[in-house]
């Protein structure tokens, strides 16, 4: 087949985002919420008209908080834990998960996921392809990803105001040193932290501090190598900062940084992204039973580029 761009999903940060954005009023013939549906469906048909890859995967969650994360820095997510032990998600999105990946299967859509992974892990795997691919998400932490090959579509501020980062495009945005490819953005995010995820980051180390210091000593192992250095010029504070948090900081990059960790991806569909079987009756059905006919129909159209030539 034709090698041409490989998009790839971080699906969940996509349905999260359609639901929040679409208002539930949006609702099928039943009154159960349809926003979710509705909105994924849109983003998806408005990436596939506007980049026209080869191949789409999206990507999943088989585990959205994995116990070896938990192992390394137990307040990993943790304030997103509902009473059920479970993510803590509105109640009237889950039956529309259901909804959007039965809508992927029967538009032939390959879905992509990994024993004790999340979505970041799957498309970290595959990123790390030999041919151009473009990973779609919400999360600056896969900002790292950016490589010559690899292309970051950043729909965190909303599929309006997406960007296209590169590694060229994550060094000047963040004032990093650059490079090949943009992996020393993990260890800046870990510096920083991440209250969405439960990272705490360095106590005292800010966005600008966290560049500097990066692109001082080019990353975490030589910021701390100047930490235990009474002679290294690194100011006392900070030099305090970063040894009282070694330990974290060791952890912390465990969980954030996302490449060579060797997950065996398990497919629903073709491992190239190229559409499968489209089940025209089962998208009808679906399309009535979610008031979504125009949305679902219109996401059918649009992988028709998925088609195998």
């Amino acid at each position: 087949m034709s090698q041409g761009p490989l998009m790839v999903l971080d699906s969940a940060g996509l349905w999260f985002r359609a639901f929040h954005s679409v208002p539930e009023k949006i609702t099928g013939p039943d009154g159960a919420p349809a926003n979710a549906v509705r909105g994924f469906c849109d983003m998806v048909s408005v990436l596939l008209e506007e980049y026209s890859p080869a191949g789409l995967v999206a990507a999943l969650d088989r585990e959205w908080r994995p116990d070896w994360r938990v192992g390394l820095v137990p307040s990993y997510k943790a304030h997103r834990v509902g009473d059920d032990g479970g993510e803590d998600a509105p109640a009237s999105l889950h039956p529309q998960v259901g909804a959007i990946r039965e809508i992927l299967t029967a538009a032939g859509i390959t879905q992509a996921s990994a024993a004790d992974a999340e979505a970041d892990d799957v498309l970290a795997e595959l990123a790390a392809r030999d041919r151009e691919v473009l990973v779609v998400t919400g999360d600056r932490d896969l900002f790292q990803l950016a490589s010559a090959s690899t292309t970051v579509v950043y729909v965190g501020a909303g599929m309006k105001k997406r960007l296209a980062y590169t590694p060229e495009v994550v060094a000047e945005r963040f004032d990093l040193p650059p490079g090949d490819d943009a992996r020393v953005y993990a260890d800046y995010a870990v510096l920083v932290g991440d209250a969405s995820d439960g990272l705490p980051g360095v106590a005292g180390i800010g966005t600008k501090t966290a560049a500097s210091l990066v692109r001082e000593y080019g990353g975490l192992d030589g910021i701390v190598e100047a930490a235990e250095d009474d002679g290294s010029g690194l100011p006392a504070r900070q030099r305090k900062a970063v040894l009282e948090a070694t330990d974290y900081l060791t952890a912390a990059r465990g969980v954030v940084s996302l490449r060579g960790r060797g997950f065996e991806l398990e497919f629903e569909g073709d491992t190239d992204g190229r559409r499968g079987h489209v089940d025209r009756a089962r998208l009808d059905a679906l399309g009535e039973a979610t008031g979504q006919a125009r949305a679902i129909g219109r996401l059918e159209k649009a992988a028709s580029v998925l088609d195998p030539s």
